[in-house]
């Protein structure tokens, strides 16, 4: 409810045009914000929401709002899907984008995409530039989400008009970052988490237990590294995410995969897994990991995690949780 009433936006830490080449840095830079609402009788619809019903899709607030830009001229798209569970899958024409960061992660190897797939909480920070003046579009194509998900169409979110003389060209980075360690380090401890759903209740699973806000989920040694396979038993996509500690995508339905950077959120296909790898390196106490459409959270597929020095449950931890158990003891006695 709150999502859809207007309470998301995007944070922008500067600094990533700095990784860029010396001819690059000061590139117009552009936040791409990407959610949607569904409206009835004059009202935005924020209950009882229906992700499967026609909706408008709006980029900063807006309908199809105009973008004009130099011919030939780099810029830089911060984009955003900051909606509660819409899926994008963004396309722009007489261009390509260019990926230089993934959920806040500089890439080790600059990748050419025609298409990104951008589930609730993605973001990508991506190079453009249109080689000929005219009219061009960014657009959301056709997509589903699984025979229990939902069917998006196509939909235009952005006109983009290219004018002028084109201006000389510049080369774009091949790399803005280094590799992720993950990726060769010795992995101390492997964890199943397996995500299903009652589609009758509309309730949501994480091995079998709804989210409940007195239990830890995991318990990690820090400076450990773990890898964990994501099996989605359900059939419909869920976006993972994990707050505090990025991971490294390892493998997908057991297909190895050389991943250019960290990441926070991506996508668990339907009826396969994800193996990540991640590093507990300095935060120690407790944090989240959901699917994050906003809906199946709410509704318990989420978890807690809590890093502590010797890998077992911190007494700081076990306190604040005895303390939520006898609050809500209290009000449970209190409300009868």
């Amino acid at each position: 409810k709150q999502v859809f009433s207007g309470l998301s936006g995007v944070l922008i830490v500067d600094g990533l045009d700095e990784l860029l080449p010396p001819d690059l840095q000061g590139v117009n830079q552009y936040v791409v914000a990407l959610k949607d609402l569904q409206v009835k009788n004059g009202a935005i619809v924020n209950t009882n929401i229906d992700s499967n019903a026609p909706t408008t899709r709006t980029v900063n607030g807006q309908v199809d709002p105009a973008l004009t830009v130099r011919t030939k001229e780099t810029q830089m798209l911060r984009l955003a899907n900051i909606g509660a569970d819409i899926w994008y899958r963004l396309k722009l024409s007489g261009a390509q984008f260019r990926v230089i960061a993934q959920d806040a992660n500089p890439v080790a190897q600059v990748w050419t995409a025609d298409e990104l797939v951008l589930p609730p909480g993605k973001r990508y920070d991506v190079l453009v530039r249109w080689p000929e003046a005219g009219t061009q579009t960014l657009e959301t194509l056709p997509y589903s989400t699984g025979p229990d998900g939902d069917n998006y169409p196509q939909r235009r979110l952005m006109t983009v008009n290219v004018e002028g003389d084109p201006v000389p060209d510049i080369a774009w980075p091949t790399s803005l970052a280094p590799s992720s360690p993950l990726a060769t380090d010795q992995v101390d401890r492997t964890r199943q988490f397996v995500f299903s759903e009652n589609t009758k209740t509309n309730q949501f699973y994480i091995n079998g237990k709804q989210f409940d806000a007195t239990r830890v989920n995991v318990v990690a040694k820090l400076g450990t590294t773990e890898e964990w396979t994501l099996k989605n038993v359900s059939r419909e996509e869920h976006p993972f995410h994990i707050h505090v500690n990025d991971f490294l995508v390892m493998a997908v339905n057991g297909k190895p995969v050389h991943s250019y950077s960290e990441q926070d959120t991506v996508p668990l296909p339907v009826g396969g897994e994800v193996r990540i790898r991640m590093h507990f390196n300095r935060f120690v106490g407790t944090y989240v990991f959901h699917c994050h459409i906003v809906a199946h959270e709410d509704n318990g597929m989420m978890g807690i995690i809590d890093v502590s020095k010797d890998g077992r449950l911190s007494k700081q931890t076990q306190q604040a949780l005895d303390k939520m158990n006898r609050e809500m003891a209290g009000q449970h006695m209190g409300g009868h």
